[in-house]
């Protein structure tokens, strides 16, 4: 069995671990912070208590996609955790938009490093080993976004209930430099380690959308998550009534999908419906789960109903992955 099949199995079937280095991690400290943050996330975070997060869009005043991030509510203020490669952005974004309120806003992506435990046992995994197991154990998060301290071979870590990575999965945050040590102790404690196709195989079959799938000018509700990250009740925020806008016509015209296709897909393969173009992919690999190749991309609605789909010229199909 290769490599990728034993980690992806296990991922699947038990539990897995993987590293996933330092993912954009941007603070929000301050007698303002929450209020200020709650000014530019599509969901509602003001709300949370310590220990809560939620999934939210981070939009420019278009109503246009700058990031998908997740939301935590700490003791200082909040802590948003997005793919690598954010932080600056990000912290730019808010900080422009920073005049008197008494909030400090950190781009820490340097500071802090990420590994994924994911897999039907891995609750119970990190309840023995990282929450000190035992009946009067503290249990590990169970609602999506919650989040808790724990430690793992004596490393202070703090672990993150999440689904981006398919339904039973565990951030795991550390210090940076404590990531080398975390890792290590991993290696040692038998767990199975998984390798990074792994954990992309396992982003695309569960239709979580990284930055390469979201090109400029994409609009929150084209990436199919209006029930986790967006709030129509809350206060203001900014490209809200782009958003707002786009609920009240009830529909666009082009959204995330998934779709299934024999054969190797090449970079930016295009998708056609009834013989137009309908976009393209942005995301592929192997889904051992399918037995095909699968791709992510933004496409035309119009994909949902055509008599004819393909990809680089092959007939596909749609596949359902949220």
């Amino acid at each position: 069995m290769s490599t990728f099949l034993a980690g992806y199995e296990a991922w699947h079937d038990r539990a897995a671990w993987a590293c996933l280095g330092h993912r954009t991690t941007v603070l929000a400290k301050g007698p303002n912070a929450v209020r200020f943050v709650e000014n530019f996330a599509t969901a509602a975070v003001g709300s949370m208590a310590v220990g809560g997060g939620t999934e939210t869009f981070f939009t420019d005043s278009r109503g246009w996609v700058i990031a998908l991030a997740t939301v935590l509510r700490v003791d200082e203020g909040l802590m948003i955790e997005a793919a690598t490669g954010l932080g600056e952005r990000l912290r730019d974004h808010l900080e422009h938009y920073h005049i008197r309120e008494q909030v400090e806003l950190i781009d820490a992506s340097a500071d802090v490093a990420s590994l994924l435990i994911a897999g039907p046992a891995a609750a119970a995994w990190l309840t023995e080993h990282a929450m000190g197991g035992g009946d009067e154990a503290a249990r590990v998060p169970e609602r999506l976004f919650d989040h808790a301290a724990g430690s793992l071979g004596g490393i202070a870590v703090r672990l993150v209930r999440t689904d981006w990575w398919g339904e039973h999965g565990f951030l795991v945050r550390c210090a940076g430099g404590d990531y080398e040590a975390v890792v290590a102790w991993l290696r040692a404690s038998g767990l199975p380690e998984a390798a990074a196709e792994t954990v992309e195989t396992a982003r695309i079959e569960q239709g979580t959308p990284t930055p390469a799938d979201i090109p400029e000018k994409t609009l929150p509700q084209e990436l199919a998550r209006d029930a986790r990250a967006i709030s129509f009740t809350k206060g203001c925020y900014l490209g809200q009534e782009t958003v707002a806008r786009l609920d009240a016509l009830g529909h666009v015209n082009r959204r995330l999908a998934a779709v299934a296709v024999e054969g190797e897909l090449p970079v930016s393969a295009e998708v056609t419906a009834d013989g137009s173009t309908a976009g393209q992919l942005t995301s592929r690999c192997h889904s051992p789960q399918l037995g095909c190749s699968l791709g992510l991309g933004i496409l035309s609605t119009k994909v949902a109903t055509a008599a004819a789909l393909t990809v680089a010229g092959r007939p596909a199909r749609l596949v359902q992955v949220t």
